[in-house]
């Protein structure tokens, strides 16, 4: 790019900066305004309208009841705005639409491990629409766009600081890549760090530990540099963390002391559905990703025998010979069986692990527990079978 142009471009960057600023909602007087808004409230209308009648979304109405009670406590006077939708998604992200509905997928509640966690996504994803931070994207992109044709039509800045007068022709491209590359970045780490500071505050005067909101990024941030993954988990691709913002929200925290976790309330709710969501992770074959949630929620405690079963299915599904997976499946179900929440399939699974390792007589011993538990099982017959064939 020549300096004329680039001395244009960037002159285009600063009227940009000009952004439209939408006033933050009221309590009891949420709605659309803006002309623009209008139009995110309709579209949202509608995808919300979707979202409800869809098979994604969980049908618990003790877990929409959960989530809902809780996403009131951390709006205070704007939960009779919001509407919170548990929807069945094996990733962690949560997400508001314009119009006050949220969605919390399934990945967040297996990898939060308390209330005070979840919370602090909740109360971030409130801000967001508390401070209409919508609106202001669209407006900000439709009036730098607006800018960017101007120049593309040479309407703009055609003789200023010895730049040659008359019509320019400017790349488009060009403007998008200057702007959507530093400006509107830059507007977005705005909308995030103000969600951050007045979503913590939320949660601080709905009675919650401040301290839990940082561990929910330096657990997916492990998550992902453990696994070395392509992509960043669904949150962090639309909500960019860093190791400083993590230590920002510490150190923001403990200015904030006391308040809860809720770990029981939440625990009482999730654990009912959790084998459910694992599995679903499991379907996606993201072996790396699930075991180091499971090893993590295993310092935590609850129901030991089921994470260790799951585990044992990670090294199971995986079958990776280098690694000695069917070797390190078959210790793990062995670790289950004795634990609190064990399933009974943790027998049968020891059975094809050590048939495929060869130890029959193990296989069998596995396998007749199982029909002992459950000898009414769907798959009994076929286990039976198998019997006869040892």
């Amino acid at each position: 790019m020549n300096p004329s142009r680039k001395l244009i471009l960037l002159s285009l960057v600063l009227l940009a900066g000009c952004a439209y600023e939408a006033p933050r909602l009221q309590p009891n007087r949420a709605a659309p305004q803006h002309i623009a808004e209008k139009g995110l409230w309709s579209v949202s209308d509608k995808f919300e309208y979707a979202v409800a009648i869809s098979g994604r979304r969980v049908d618990d109405s003790a877990l929409r009841d959960y989530l809902q009670q809780t996403s009131c406590r951390v709006a205070g006077p704007f939960c009779d705005a919001i509407r919170t939708y548990p929807i069945t998604a094996p990733d962690f992200n949560a997400s508001m639409s314009p119009n006050g509905f949220m969605q919390v997928w399934t990945g967040l509640l297996l990898r939060a491990e308390n209330e005070a966690q979840m919370a602090s996504v909740i109360g971030h994803e409130v801000m967001h629409y508390v401070e209409r931070h919508s609106l202001e994207r669209l407006e900000t992109t439709r009036r730098t766009a607006n800018l960017a044709m101007a120049a593309q039509f040479g309407l703009l800045l055609g003789g200023i600081y010895g730049v040659q007068s008359g019509p320019v022709s400017i790349n488009l491209g060009d403007v998008t890549s200057l702007v959507a590359g530093g400006y509107l970045a830059s507007y977005s780490r705005e909308h995030e760090e103000q969600s951050d500071r007045e979503g913590l505050e939320l949660i601080r005067k709905a009675g919650y530990a401040t301290a839990e909101a940082s561990k929910v990024w330096q657990n997916l941030i492990a998550e992902q540099e453990e696994c070395d993954l392509p992509r960043p988990a669904a949150l962090l691709a639309s909500h960019p963390a860093s190791k400083n913002r993590m230590k920002y929200l510490e150190q923001m925290a403990a200015g904030m002391s006391g308040g809860e976790t809720g770990e029981e309330r939440f625990l009482a709710v999730v654990l009912p559905h959790r084998a459910t969501w694992i599995r679903a992770e499991l379907a996606q074959r993201s072996y790396c990703r699930i075991k180091v949630v499971l090893e993590r929620l295993l310092k935590q405690g609850a129901n030991p025998g089921e994470l260790y079963y799951f585990l044992g299915e990670v090294h199971r599904l995986r079958g990776d010979e280098e690694e000695n997976d069917l070797s390190q499946a078959i210790d793990y179900y062995r670790k289950a069986i004795p634990a609190h929440g064990a399933p009974v399939e943790v027998h049968r699974e020891l059975g094809l692990a050590l048939r495929r390792a060869g130890r029959t007589a193990e296989a069998r011993t596995a396998w007749q527990e199982y029909l002992r538990l459950s000898p009414q099982a769907e798959d009994a017959a076929w286990v039976r079978h198998y019997l006869e064939k040892l």
